[in-house]
């Protein structure tokens, strides 16, 4: 059984899912705020998300993504989500890397939270400081897109654990209307996301608020 720790809406809390549906893995999402004090014995860094998997009376507690996703795939779902290639499994951790250094972290701040999160509590958003990210997230976004037009999939031929990271936060970005227009230009991107949009461990862990619209970019 897996507990996950993590705010309401959260792009990681949906990859640790998705890896939790694909791999067989019961799970409960616990809505958490990272920033109580309790919180602390969980994830230092008093980031969300923070897990704790009990298997056979013992229980392991964890923290941060990239390891939480490969340790679940190896125990529970054989590395399937994971090339056994060298180089196609480096492609993966490169884009996972990418993913957590670039793209989540500019895309979030700079995007979804302003556009989607900040008018939900009641407020208006800094339009200058989304004006002003819209090159570089453009330009982050053709980076991806080079890639997807070189391979199916980030890795290489085969849906891995660096989809999951990148798909997730890109459905954020798909749901501003920026981002939207941004992606429906690209091409590569249109393809990767509707493939990997069909895959029934990211239909699990739909966003009430995606209503499909990922796949129609």
């Amino acid at each position: 059984m897996l507990k996950i720790y993590v705010a309401q809406i959260s792009t990681y809390g949906r990859i640790v899912a998705t890896v939790a549906e694909e791999a067989g893995l019961a799970y409960e999402t616990i809505p958490t705020d990272s920033k109580a004090p309790e919180h602390r014995a969980r994830h230092p860094f008093m980031k969300t998300p923070a897990v704790e998997i009990t298997d056979n009376g013992q229980t392991i507690a964890m923290y941060e993504s990239a390891a939480i996703c490969p340790y679940i795939d190896d125990v529970y779902n054989e590395g399937r989500l994971q090339p056994s290639d060298p180089l196609e499994r480096a492609r993966m951790r490169q884009w996972m890397a990418v993913t957590d250094h670039y793209v989540f972290p500019l895309t979030e701040e700079r995007l979804v939270l302003p556009r989607i999160v900040v008018p939900m509590m009641g407020r208006e958003p800094r339009e200058d400081l989304i004006r002003d990210a819209l090159p570089a997230i453009q330009y982050y976004l053709q980076v991806v897109e080079d890639r997807l037009r070189e391979a199916p999939y980030l890795a290489g031929g085969s849906f891995s654990l660096a989809d999951i990271f990148m798909y997730c936060t890109m459905v954020a970005v798909s749901l501003t209307p920026e981002g939207k227009a941004m992606l429906s230009q690209m091409p590569g991107q249109q393809r990767w996301m509707q493939a990997c949009g069909i895959q029934p461990c990211l239909e699990a862990t739909r966003w009430p608020m995606e209503s499909g619209q990922a796949a129609e970019i």
